[in-house]
């Protein structure tokens, strides 16, 4: 499942990027925002995969809680000191950090 999140989200993200260079509605992007781009998109997948857990609003359409702790075990930042149970936890991100910029450059 892990897998297949990682590998379609970013493919969707390429398509966007190569969409909006060839359009020429976008500055070819430097490595470091395509970077952070990536990261910021696969952590709202994390955060969407949180909240499709909530089975007062989403009831039988709901994800069990026990599949998005699984898919994304191993791969959060600071996993060491959540709880067991971090769904609810604000602030949970995938182990990733953004880049920053170097010397002006990126």
């Amino acid at each position: 499942r892990f897998f297949t999140m990682i590998v379609s989200t970013s493919m969707h993200l390429i398509w966007r990027l190569r969409n909006d260079r060839v359009l020429g509605t976008a500055k070819l992007a430097a490595e470091s925002e395509i970077h952070n781009l990536w990261v910021s998109t696969i952590n709202s997948t994390l955060k969407r995969d949180k909240l499709l857990t909530n089975r007062t609003r989403f009831g039988d359409l709901a994800i069990k809680k026990q599949l998005v702790l699984n898919t994304w075990s191993g791969t959060l930042l600071d996993e060491d000191s959540l709880p067991d149970d971090w769904i609810k936890s604000k602030g949970v991100l995938v182990g990733i950090r953004p880049t920053t910029r170097k010397n002006g450059v990126g």
